[in-house]
């Protein structure tokens, strides 16, 4: 009898490649990232100073509510319209909640808030001084008690964030619910919910910076990612689409927009495997990318973050090319069963380099 090696015959499984389009070097600025992307493939991205619309190859820069001089973009839904907060209308740089749409920036009946996500029926979410709340139609509802942060909500009006206990929730029709921790944690934070009710996070001791990432569903519960390699430190899933797919980084650099690319790497999650986006980039795409965070993905499948190119942290576009069969990766962990970073606008911006696709800047 032969004997098999069982360490030589790795499973393979069925996997995108996918094209790079650099978001970065337009700006004018040495810091970029990316933190939404609808199904039209239309992109939000912030800089150091300002934020642009990306849509068909071309670059826009989103304006300032009037009196403030910066702003910052947090979610776009598939009309187009974005959400974000400006600042420096006065010495107290009270954060100012924005709708952008048709190339008009307009402010939200709120006060001192920031907005996280929108929904296809224009109802937005965010936390402001009385803590988190759902916007519909003019009218701010109050998700809990002050100090929660609502992150996410899908096209349902479900919500997810974290409350001021420090352990994720998720809202519906007047309920909020505890979502708790993975086995041995003390802490949780519910970044993003698809149309199905699935929500993705981080779950951790202290906090996101000793985190696993998790997906959590009404019949599963919280359920581990895992982490991408042995020696990492943390992981945190950020995105995800109806099709369960989703995205987030792993690493062991607490410094979340480093631009040297050392110590992270953007993840996908699927086929029950978690993938460093680094290993799945199509034969001569990559400009010289380190993919290190990954923040949204939409339903077919692009995928949005920021990576380290040549020093600077840029925002990237990925785009599926092809669905090819892929050796399961070595660094990847297989599932034992599966916009908060979302930053603050204190913690915002900076550049880009050449892009996969030809790219034009309009003001």
């Amino acid at each position: 009898m032969t004997a098999i090696s069982l360490t030589a015959s790795k499973s393979v499984l069925a996997a995108s490649l996918y094209s790079v389009t650099d978001l970065g070097a337009l700006t004018g600025q040495a810091f970029t990232y990316a933190t939404g992307i609808n199904d039209s493939g239309e992109v939000v991205i912030n800089s150091l100073t300002s934020s642009f619309f990306y849509s068909n190859g071309l670059l826009k820069k989103i304006s300032p509510l009037p009196g403030d001089n910066q702003l910052a973009v947090t979610g776009i839904n598939n009309l187009g319209q974005v959400v974000g907060n400006s600042v420096g209308r006065n010495k107290f740089n009270l954060n100012n909640p924005f709708l952008y749409s048709n190339g008009i920036t307009q402010p939200l009946s709120i006060q001192n808030a920031i907005p996280y996500a929108i929904n296809d029926r224009t109802q937005i979410v965010g936390a402001g001084s009385g803590g988190s709340f759902l916007y519909t139609n003019g009218i701010a509802t109050s998700i809990g008690t002050p100090g929660n942060v609502a992150y996410g909500l899908n096209n349902l009006g479900q919500v997810v964030g974290i409350l001021s206990s420090n352990t994720g929730f998720l809202y519906e029709n007047g309920q909020t619910t505890n979502l708790g921790t993975l086995p041995g944690d003390a802490y949780s934070v519910a970044n993003g919910i698809n149309d199905s009710g699935q929500v993705v996070g981080s779950s951790g001791l202290t906090g996101i910076d000793d985190g696993r990432a998790f997906l959590y569903s009404s019949s599963t519960g919280l359920e581990n990612l895992g982490r991408l390699r042995p020696t990492d430190l943390f992981s945190a899933a950020i995105g995800i689409n109806n099709l369960g797919q989703v995205v987030g980084f792993s690493g062991t650099n607490h410094d979340f927009y480093a631009a040297d690319g050392n110590g992270l790497r953007a993840f996908l999650y699927s086929d029950n495997t978690l993938y460093d986006l680094n290993d799945l980039i199509a034969p001569g795409s990559n400009p010289g990318f380190t993919f290190t965070a990954a923040s949204a993905i939409n339903n077919n499948g692009q995928i949005v973050g920021r990576g380290a190119v040549n020093g600077e942290l840029h925002a990237f576009l990925l785009t599926p090319t092809s669905s090819v069969s892929v050796a399961e990766p070595t660094s990847g962990v297989p599932i034992l069963s599966f916009g908060a970073i979302v930053t603050l606008f204190a913690a915002l911006k900076r550049k880009r380099h050449s892009s996969s696709a030809a790219i034009q800047q309009t003001s």
